[in-house]
């Protein structure tokens, strides 16, 4: 399927130091990563194949991954290295690991169940992302946040701005300044996903350094079906940038990890100051995405009624359509009392 030849982000890379392990469950399956003594990044299955026992309640030892029920240990490059009840034990590819493709990238663990999509090679690497640099400017890694919904609705609502006067009234929104101007969306391509540009909208309080009200440009971009950032920039404010990324990974069809990570013009705010805006924001977004129906991704642009101002969030779901995405989405919505 398609989901498998995309790039799932699924942990922050200071999460893992040498020695450490991190059981993961995307997609509906369950993974370990591991980072060796040395350095080195692995991921598997999480299944030892002797008799089946989770790898992930296991330890790192030196270079190799040591299963819990009978000490086999493996190598990073998925083949045992030892077999503790045999003197001659036969290491071969029977009792090697089935092991997920990994890597690094943008301070996050990313990992990839199969092959490259033949339609989308520009997904073959994780998101090629560039944040903005330059003095004074920071980066941090918000999350994991969990929420019980599926990642399109959590990525179609930060892709949302009609909803900003009613769920962020004070900072991104005001009940006063609701009109949503015209902007420009791309034609939804598999290989390249999407841009929005040329947003604006009218802001109380756009960013943490914002004493006061203004309006803001946004640019959006959805660079994978679970990875979309922002940049913006309020009008008159000179040498200021800030970047946005959400990374959503499908743990399940209903339920989403989410991590941020944020690139801006922070000035004397600390690392602190910087994640609890951004947490103050997601929090007031969770409890609306934990309450849509359904809560899978419905890709029938006839099953919600839309307007001018969701154009993006409509590009968004005829991108998922044609990869094609179906892990977490609805071709077809159920009833309204369904989940």
């Amino acid at each position: 399927m398609t989901e498998d030849s995309l790039w799932l982000p699924v942990a922050a890379a200071a999460d893992l130091p040498a020695g450490g392990l991190l059981p993961v469950r995307a997609l509906g399956r369950d993974i370990v990563v591991w980072r060796t003594a040395s350095g080195v990044l692995a991921a598997a299955h999480d299944r030892c194949p002797h008799r089946g026992t989770p790898l992930s309640m296991g330890r790192v030892c030196d270079e190799d991954l040591v299963c819990p029920y009978h000490g086999w240990a493996f190598a990073p490059q998925g083949r045992c290295t030892r077999i503790p009840s045999m003197a001659r034990a036969p290491l071969g590819e029977r009792q090697a690991l089935s092991l997920v493709v990994v890597r690094e990238h943008l301070g996050m663990v990313w990992v990839r169940f199969g092959a490259t999509a033949h339609h989308a090679p520009l997904l073959a690497h994780p998101p090629a992302i560039t944040p903005p640099a330059g003095p004074g400017i920071r980066q941090v890694i918000c999350g994991p946040y969990t929420v019980n919904t599926s990642f399109g609705r959590v990525i179609e609502n930060f892709l949302d701005i009609a909803h900003f006067g009613f769920v962020h009234p004070g900072t991104l929104g005001d009940a006063g300044h609701t009109l949503i101007t015209d902007y420009t969306v791309t034609d939804p391509s598999p290989a390249s996903g999407l841009e929005g540009v040329d947003v604006r909208v009218w802001q109380p309080r756009s960013n943490l350094n914002a004493d006061r009200g203004a309006q803001v440009r946004y640019r959006y971009q959805v660079v994978s079906p679970w990875v979309a950032l922002l940049e913006k920039c309020p009008e008159g404010w000179q040498d200021f940038a800030e970047m946005v990324v959400m990374l959503a990974l499908p743990v399940e069809p209903t339920l989403t990890r989410v991590w941020f990570i944020l690139a801006m013009s922070a000035g004397d705010r600390t690392d602190a100051e910087m994640r609890a805006f951004q947490e103050g924001i997601f929090g007031e977004d969770r409890g609306i995405l934990e309450a849509q129906r359904p809560a899978q991704l419905p890709l029938d642009p006839d099953t919600e009624v839309s307007c001018a101002a969701d154009r993006l969030s409509l590009a968004y779901r005829e991108y998922l359509r044609r990869l094609p995405v179906n892990f977490g989405t609805l071709i077809q919505t159920p009833p309204l009392s369904g989940g």
